[in-house]
C-alpha cells in the first residue's frame, strides 16, 4: 500500500508540491491574525500532532516498522525538560534547575539514550512480537512518572511554565504559536529532506524488501535503529512542544492511546508521504472537535469511520488526492495532444 502511494506522490510535480506547501504556510501564518485565542489553540495543537504523525510516518510509512510505543519518546523528552527546568532532585541538576534552551538539550539527549536501548532490545525481534515489545516499553514509561510521585508529580502532573526565549515571551499565546509553527516547519522540512537522501532509499528499500536490502550488504537493523532515534527525536520535539501548549506534563503523554493517535493520523492521511499527516491531523482533530459537542459515544463513531477508512481509502486522503490529481492532468494532457494533433 504504502509502496505505490510514496511513487505516485513522488511523480507529482515538484512545482505543484511547492505551490500547495507555501498555500499551507501561508494559511498557518494568517491564523492568530484572523481567529481569537481557542482557534489558536486548537492550531498549535494540530501543529504539534503533525509533527508526532510525521515522525511516526518515518517508522510505519518509510520503513515498514510497526511500533505502538512511540508515545514513549514523546512523554520522555517533555518530562526530562519539565524535571530538568524545576530543578526536580536529579544527578548534576542545580536545585534551581536550568535554562529553557539546556533543558532542551538534556530532554534530547535523554530521548536519544532511550530510543537507543528500547531500539536495540526490540529489534531483536520482527513483525508483532516488536510491535508488543514497544508497547510494553511504553508502558514502563507510563507507570514510572505515574508512581514517581517525587520526580514526576505522579497522577497530579508536573507544571511548567513557558519561558522568554531571546526576548520572546512564549507566554502570549501568539507568540508561542508562531514559535511552535516554525519549529514544526523546520522538522518538516529536515524530514523531507532525510527521506530524499540515500538514507532515506535504503529506508524504503527495507520497506519494500529488507532481505534484498541486507543481501545487496546493508545493516538493515542498523538503518532501523538509526530511524528508530531520529523518529524518537521528533516525537521528543512534539512532546516538548505539547507540554509547554498545555503548561503541564501527565503520564498520560506516555499511554498507548498516545501513540494511537500518530498512528490512526498516519493511516487516515496516507503512510510514506510525510504531507500526508497534514490531512489525517485535520481530520482527527476535527472530528473530535464535532462529535464531542454532539454524540456521547463520539470514539465509537469515530473508530467505524476508522475502519471504512482502511476499507475503501487504503492510500489515505493522500492517495485520494493524488489519483485525482494525475486523472485530471492525464484528461488535460489528452486534450492538448488532441489539440496538437488537430492543428497538424
Amino acid at each position: 500500500m504504502a509502496v505505490g502511494l510514496s511513487q505516485r506522490v513522488a511523480s507529482l510535480s515538484g512545482r505543484v508540491q511547492w505551490v500547495v506547501g507555501v498555500a499551507l504556510l501561508v494559511a498557518f501564518l494568517a491564523v492568530p491574525q484572523v481567529y481569537g485565542s481557542y482557534q489558536t489553540g486548537l492550531a498549535v495543537e494540530l501543529l504539534v500532532l503533525l509533527l508526532f504523525a510525521a515522525s511516526y510516518d518515518l517508522l510505519i510509512g518509510y520503513t515498514g516498522v510497526v511500533s505502538f510505543g512511540h508515545a514513549l519518546p514523546y512523554g520522555a523528552a517533555a518530562y526530562a525538560m519539565g524535571m530538568a527546568m524545576t530543578g526536580r532532585p536529579l544527578p548534576l541538576i542545580p536545585e534551581a534547575g536550568v535554562s529553557f534552551p539546556v533543558a532542551v538539550g538534556i530532554a534530547l539527549f535523554a530521548v536519544v539514550i532511550i530510543s537507543l536501548i528500547t531500539g536495540w532490545l526490540a529489534f531483536r525481534l520482527s513483525g508483532v512480537y516488536f510491535a508488543v515489545l514497544t508497547l510494553a516499553f511504553s508502558m514502563v514509561g507510563y507507570y514510572a512518572v505515574f508512581e514517581s510521585t517525587e520526580f514526576t508529580g505522579g497522577d497530579n502532573g508536573m507544571l511548567v511554565t513557558r519561558p522568554d526565549l531571546l526576548g520572546l515571551p512564549l507566554s502570549d499565546y501568539v507568540t508561542y504559536y508562531y514559535f511552535t509553527l516554525w519549529i514544526v516547519l523546520v522538522s518538516f522540512l529536515l524530514m523531507r529532506r532525510l527521506t530524499n537522501s540515500p538514507f532515506g532509499r535504503v529506508l524504503v528499500s527495507i520497506r519494500e524488501n529488507e532481505d534484498r536490502a541486507r543481501f545487496l550488504g546493508y545493516d538493515t537493523n542498523h538503518y532501523k535503529l538509526a530511524v528508530f532515534v531520529v523518529a524518537g527525536l521528533f516525537a521528543g520535539v512534539a512532546g516538548i512542544l505539547q507540554g509547554l501548549y498545555l503548561n503541564i506534563l501527565t503520564p498520560n503523554m506516555m499511554y498507548w492511546s498516545t501513540g494511537g493517535d500518530a498512528l490512526l493520523v498516519t493511516l487516515i492521511g496516507g503512510m510514506g508521504t510525510l504531507w500526508g499527516v497534514i490531512f489525517g491531523a485535520v481530520f482527527l482533530l476535527g472530528a473530535r472537535e464535532l462529535l464531542t459537542g454532539f454524540i456521547e459515544g463520539w470514539p465509537i463513531v469515530l473508530g467505524v469511520v476508522y475502519v471504512l477508512f482502511v476499507l475503501f481509502v487504503p492510500d489515505g486522503i493522500a492517495g485520494f488526492l493524488t489519483d485525482r490529481s494525475r486523472s485530471a492532468w492525464d484528461v488535460v494532457s489528452d486534450l492538448r495532444g488532441s489539440d496538437e494533433s488537430d492543428e497538424s
